[in-house]
């Protein structure tokens, strides 16, 4: 969910927070001179599906600690404290998810001028509203289609964010290159499984339309071809505002007339309309789907990421 009207109200706190930690900068610094020299790498993350990864790469270098790691909340209301603020200044690799998502964690990236910063945004080449030529840090491809800034909905997130991180880690720690490789090459041979089921929904979308009530996984449906219809009604439920009247009957009339083989339903979006919109596909027999913003507690992010994807595969046999 996008919800720019709050990243506003997220920037408020996270300036504050920073000027509340002033006098422990240099403590920081200290320590994480000393847990440099004796071979310890701290990573923290925004996201937990991103520290996930940052783990399975970094192995037994160091630690890693994901700030946003409650299944249950809304990412766009965190607010960060003193103590996340003192992680981000302890840390020497900070992971972010950019794109207007989690602007605090970019805002406590800047003012550790120490840590190596890894954001999203900038390995899809994104901005808000199109492509950032910023190359702070590497990416593939310039030719990458983005829906939007749910950068862990993009079907190769997994083995993106792995890639940087070898690189990353490989220039706080050269001679461990090799260990941080076949780390992520393991890592992802754990998605076989993901990839797998991928494919198999890719082929099953072929020549079928989808809507959504709001666009978290837009980025998933791009990438597996998916053709997505009224996208007006799901922007305006992602910025927290009323999809239009006009867009409202578009909604209906593409059910109306069987155009929509399975609509997408993020539960953490529960605004009145969007509510609507998905029971008159229910009433209508077009199958739902949930996708949700955050990963439910007890999967690791492929196993989420592979629900999702049986749950809509199943939709639309």
């Amino acid at each position: 969910m996008k919800k720019q009207n709050r990243r506003w109200v997220l920037a408020i706190p996270a300036v504050a927070v920073i000027a509340m930690i002033g006098g422990v900068i240099y403590q920081a610094a200290t320590k994480n001179a000393t847990d440099r020299q004796s071979g310890k790498i701290k990573v923290v993350a925004s996201l937990d599906s991103y520290g996930e990864i940052a783990k399975a790469v970094l192995g037994n270098q160091g630690s890693v600690t994901s700030v946003m790691d409650d299944p249950d909340m809304d990412p766009h209301e965190f607010e960060p404290t003193t103590s996340d603020a003192k992680l981000y200044q302890q840390a020497n690799v900070i992971i972010s998810n950019g794109g207007g998502f989690d602007n605090w964690s970019l805002n406590f990236a800047k003012q550790n001028k120490d840590a190596k910063s890894v954001s999203l945004a900038k390995l899809y080449n994104y901005t808000d509203g199109g492509h950032d030529h910023d190359h702070e840090t590497d990416h593939d491809h310039d030719d990458d289609t983005i829906g939007n800034e749910h950068f862990w909905y993009k079907t190769d997130a997994a083995e993106r964010l792995s890639k940087q991180l070898v690189k990353t880690y490989a220039q706080l720690e050269p001679s461990k290159k090799a260990y941080f490789q076949a780390n992520a090459d393991k890592y992802v041979a754990s998605l076989t499984d993901l990839q797998a089921m991928q494919k198999q929904v890719k082929a099953d979308l072929k020549g079928k339309d989808v809507m959504a009530t709001e666009p978290v996984f837009d980025n998933t449906l791009i990438d597996l071809g998916a053709t997505v219809l009224n996208q007006s009604f799901s922007k305006a439920v992602d910025e927290h505002q009323d999809p239009t009247p006009a867009d409202i009957r578009a909604w209906n009339s593409a059910i109306d007339d069987g155009k929509v083989a399975v609509v997408i339903y993020n539960p953490q979006s529960t605004g009145k309309l969007a509510k609507q919109a998905m029971q008159y596909a229910k009433d209508h027999n077009v199958p739902v789907v949930q996708a949700t913003e955050t990963r439910p507690k007890g999967d690791t992010y492929a196993e989420w990421q592979y629900k999702q994807l049986k749950a809509l595969d199943e939709a639309l046999k």
